[in-house]
């Protein structure tokens, strides 16, 4: 079983690191949220790493805030269900997600993460 927790480790942190991923990745679009990932340029045995995104069209500062904190949470909660390590993954937040529930941002995670397994 997979820790619960999410370290600074597991976190995207750098601005190249966003941009990379943003410019060269993969992508999948979902109702809540777009998720942009790749293979991480450090070995394979290492964690997935996640950074979250929310731009200023989505609202001011204290909306964007609650929606990382909301993607941060469900994304701690979910992420045993990618069956492998080495990938890094950014969660772009849309409009949408402002007046969603935990539950429907968690759904909608779960099935981005399961595309995501069965296109590696």
């Amino acid at each position: 079983m997979s820790s619960q927790g999410f370290s600074k480790a597991e976190r995207i942190r750098r601005s190249e690191d966003f941009t990379r991923i943003l410019r060269g990745g993969r992508r999948l679009r979902g109702r809540l949220f777009d998720v942009r990932w790749c293979p991480s340029p450090e070995a394979s045995a290492e964690p997935n790493r996640v950074g979250i995104a929310v731009g200023r069209r989505v609202g001011n500062a204290a909306v964007r805030n609650a929606l990382k904190r909301r993607i941060r949470e469900v994304y701690r909660r979910c992420k045993g269900e990618l069956p492998c390590g080495g990938i890094e993954i950014v969660f772009l937040a849309t409009p949408a997600m402002i007046q969603r529930r935990a539950a429907e941002v968690e759904q909608e995670m779960l099935r981005l993460l399961k595309e995501m397994s069965a296109g590696e």
